[in-house]
């Protein structure tokens, strides 16, 4: 088993074809606080990525659940969509997306680089701030989540980027990104509103 990753919430490691989440011990939490987070958060994550798997959203398989802390998924072997980036790709994250929401699911984190590009294909990684929602503001909270990272990670490319995802994520929502579209606009207003203030 190889150290791949630390986060300010978990360690992620590999193990063949498998990886595994293992939120670690917070010092400055009380330890019954500690435990409990941390079960309610590996439970919850590990959930909502089975409910997106079985809405056929592209995520990694999860396979179990190893004791309160650790999650077991399959490994994709892909690469960050932030280090590959191309506007084009955009369409497939639009789909994926919008998949998502249809299952109920907003991610929280929605970045670039909680995505993988394998064989054309995206997967949307890291669910750790996700929750369980179908408000329309919920879900223009994400759109306008990857609206900023595409702005500050890939400036250049960020005008037709989100015109292309906006594009397929619209198709794909149906009657349902009226209202999100709304929400995204007053979500807009209200960030210049406190930036000029």
């Amino acid at each position: 088993m190889k150290l791949i990753a630390k986060g300010s919430e978990a360690d992620i490691y590999v193990d063949e074809d498998r990886v595994i989440k293992d939120r670690i011990k917070k010092s400055y939490r009380l330890d019954c606080i500690d435990s409990e987070l941390r079960k309610t958060r590996t439970k919850s994550e590990f959930g909502l990525m089975k409910k997106c798997a079985e809405a056929g959203v592209n995520v990694p398989t999860p396979i179990r659940l190893d004791g309160e802390y650790k999650e077991i998924m399959v490994k994709i072997d892909g690469d960050p969509l932030d280090s590959v980036f191309a506007s084009k790709r955009m369409q497939r994250v639009g789909e994926e997306v919008a998949k998502m929401h249809a299952a109920g699911v907003v991610h929280g984190d929605l970045t670039t680089s909680n995505m993988l590009v394998k064989d054309e294909d995206i997967f949307i990684i890291d669910f750790g701030l996700s929750s369980f929602s179908k408000k329309e503001e919920d879900r223009a909270t994400d759109v306008f989540l990857l609206k900023n990272a595409l702005k500050s990670r890939h400036y250049k490319e960020r005008t037709e980027a989100f015109e292309i995802f906006m594009s397929a994520y619209a198709k794909r929502m149906g009657k349902e990104f009226k209202g999100i579209q709304s929400h995204l606009k007053d979500i807009e207003r209200r960030r210049r509103y406190h930036e000029d203030n």
